[in-house]
Formats: structure tokens, C-alpha cells, sequence
């Protein structure tokens, strides 16, 4: 094998990391603040620059096309965020980015969609810099920071941070050393320290904060303490027959769930997708 740069084929696959998906916010933030985003999309010679970047830094082969991808995906949680802090029930936190809710509103909002718990209660990391990116807002006055600056201000503690294993198509890691202390995607990431004493304000947030958490974590136990609705899972399994599955074969796997309360609510909490899945396996299991 050649050394430097490996060309890789179009059958492999590119991980967005934590740290290009943050190079990636930087660039696209400056080159909204030039004029290079001049609607709600960016020049082209902008997602080329962003590719330019990271296959310098990182040693992989990125393409525009893959920061396009990117940008899909970017968009699509954006409007998540967005469609959240407007719901009834939910409140915003500008000072720490962050999507407020009591339990109860918390509760009803995961049991019908859970990936929605990752936005809430968790500061949104470069959330000033996404809205110039993907919002509508526009790099003018406030939002001239480098990303130099943005790391050095204060961390108000933890954090919702960007899905880092996302998967677009084409190209694999290769310059590994340079990003295997970088954090995961989406998740409560490590605290930073700084040389800042927490003001009375600071302490306040922190403790009603604290007091919310305790509450949602009852509540999630409260959800796994009651009985499942066996009525909501026939009705879900039986449904099911209009993929083609025969009235027989759909109650036979209703009775094993019946008979297994643990895998009868993580069937009621999956998608059709993964029902399907679940289904398939079990009736190739009964072979």
C-alpha cells in the first residue's frame, strides 16, 4: 500500500467525528458572516471549502457532497429543535441553550417519541452557530466569535453534543490519532473546569435543574411499573397483517409476548421498521 493520502472507493463510508463536525459548523459560520450564504443555502464553493478542510486536518478523502449530507442531517434535527421549543409545555433556556420541561411534559414526550429525549433538559451545544447555518438566522453583530472564543467561554455545565456516528456516504477514518480523544455524539458529555466561580444564579439553575432530573427519573420508573396494554399490543401485532403475515402467525407471536412482559414493551416502543424486524426473527426462530 501507497503511503500518504489513501484513495478509498465509494463503496466505504465517511464518519462524521466530533471534531470535523465541529470544523464544519466554524467554516460554514464564517462563510455565512462573507455573504457565501446569501438564502437559506450556501454557495457551493462554501461545502467545498469545508471538504477542503477536513481532508486536510483529518487524512480522510471528504467530498462536498458528503458536507451536503451533512447538512440534510443538521437541517432535520434543527427543525426538531425548533419544533420542540414551540410546543405547549416546553420552555426555553437562552442563556444555557437548552429545552426546559417538567416531568409530566417530559414523560408524554418520550413515550410517543423517544429520540426526542436527547434535546431536552441538555444544553444544545453551538446552538448560535447551527442557527446561522441551518436557521435562518444571519452572521451580522452578535455572533462574531471564532471558534477560538466559543471554546473558551464558560461551560455552563453539561451538555447535549451532535451526533458523531453518523454515517453519509463514502469515506472511512484514517488519520485515527488525530480524533480518538474527541467526545461521542449526542450524549451528556464530560464537564469542563474553569477557572470560574459559580454565582448564586449559577447554583440556582443548577439545583432546580437537578430537582427536574430527579423527577423524570420517577417518572421513568413509574412507566416501567405499569402493565403493559395488552389490548394497544394486539392491536399493534395484528396490524400487521397487511405486510403479509397470516392472522396465525401473528398470534402465535402475540402469545409469546403475552408470556414476556419485558419484550412486549420494547415491542410497543419500537417503530413499524423494527417490528417488522422483531417479528421476522421470531418466526424464523419458531422454524
Amino acid at each position: 500500500m501507497s503511503k500518504g493520502k489513501e484513495k478509498v472507493s465509494s463503496s466505504k463510508q465517511f464518519r462524521w467525528l466530533p471534531p470535523m463536525h465541529e470544523m464544519m459548523l466554524r467554516i460554514l459560520a464564517e462563510e455565512a458572516g462573507k455573504g457565501n450564504k446569501p438564502s437559506s443555502t450556501f454557495r457551493a464553493g462554501s461545502f467545498a471549502l469545508v471538504a477542503k478542510e477536513i481532508t486536510a486536518q483529518f487524512g480522510v478523502e471528504c467530498h462536498p457532497s458528503y458536507v451536503d449530507n451533512r447538512m440534510r442531517t443538521l437541517r432535520t434535527m434543527w427543525s426538531t429543535i425548533q419544533t420542540l421549543r414551540k410546543k405547549s409545555g416546553f420552555g426555553w433556556d437562552d442563556n444555557l441553550k437548552m429545552i426546559t420541561c417538567d416531568a409530566k411534559t417530559y414523560q408524554e414526550e418520550v413515550m410517543v417519541h423517544r429520540k426526542h429525549a436527547e434535546y431536552l433538559i441538555k444544553k444544545i451545544d453551538f446552538y448560535d452557530q447551527l442557527a446561522i447555518v441551518v436557521g435562518k438566522d444571519t452572521a451580522t453583530g452578535g455572533f462574531s466569535k471564532s471558534y477560538v472564543d466559543l471554546e473558551n467561554e464558560p461551560d455552563n455545565g453539561d451538555s447535549a453534543e451532535f451526533v458523531a456516528d453518523n454515517v453519509e456516504e463514502g469515506v472511512v477514518q484514517k488519520g485515527k490519532n488525530a480524533v480518538e480523544s474527541s467526545t461521542t455524539g449526542l450524549g451528556i458529555s464530560k464537564s469542563r473546569k474553569r477557572g470560574r466561580a459559580p454565582s448564586n444564579a449559577d447554583d440556582s439553575v443548577l439545583t432546580d435543574l437537578s430537582d427536574q432530573l430527579k423527577e423524570i427519573v420517577v417518572a421513568l420508573k413509574e412507566i416501567n411499573r405499569r402493565p403493559v396494554d395488552y389490548t394497544a399490543l394486539y392491536n399493534k401485532v395484528m396490524a400487521m397483517m397487511a405486510d403479509g403475515y397470516s392472522e396465525d402467525m401473528l398470534a402465535t407471536a402475540f402469545d409469546h409476548l403475552c408470556e414476556n412482559e419485558k419484550t412486549a414493551r420494547g415491542f410497543l416502543a419500537k417503530n413499524a421498521r423494527l417490528r417488522k424486524l422483531w417479528i421476522d426473527g421470531f418466526l424464523f426462530s419458531q422454524i
